[in-house]
């Protein structure tokens, strides 16, 4: 399970509606006013199903330019699109952040985005748990996981002789 945060709450006008469709596939989302929170008690959906009708309508709005989400769906689903089938994407997982950097990018209000996740385990595990920092900005996504995180404090540690080796 991968409990999923992403903060700050996202201002409703800075998305596309193709993008928020898609948002809400992805992650639970709870609107607040003129915001939208986003979050999934156990993870990003990696396999979501749309509706074409709801697409063509969203996809008025977006350009390819503008939205990286658009590009994707019309270059891998142009037949689709216009049918009266649902369009399944797979892999979100390798989409959200950047439908999330898309929105940082044309947003005045936003400089940047949040995720937090935690991997956690229905059995106490060592290797069940842990976690992962992501920061969106317009320029660059950066993660980290608590792995990569114990890494380095390793080396630091080693380095300063701390510790006699550096993974521990």
């Amino acid at each position: 399970m991968t409990p999923t945060v992403v903060e700050p709450f996202i201002p409703l006008v800075a998305m596309l509606p193709i993008e928020r469709l898609f948002l809400a596939q992805v992650f639970s989302e709870e609107i607040n006013g003129e915001t939208a929170y986003y979050f999934s008690e156990d993870g990003a959906c990696d396999l979501i199903s749309l509706s074409a009708e709801e697409v063509r309508a969203a996809l008025d709005a977006a350009t390819p330019e503008t939205s990286r989400l658009a590009q994707k769906l019309i270059d891998e689903q142009p037949d689709a699109i216009p049918s009266d089938d649902d369009i399944d994407l797979d892999m979100c997982g390798d989409l959200w952040p950047d439908v999330l950097q898309d929105i940082v990018r044309r947003s005045p209000d936003l400089d940047h985005l949040t995720v937090t996740m935690a991997f956690t385990c229905s059995k106490m595990r060592p290797d069940g748990f842990g976690g992962l920092a992501m920061l969106i900005t317009g320029a660059a996504i950066r993660s980290e996981s608590t792995h990569t995180l114990f890494d380095r404090f390793y080396a630091d540690a080693s380095a300063n002789g701390e510790i006699s080796h550096g993974n521990s």
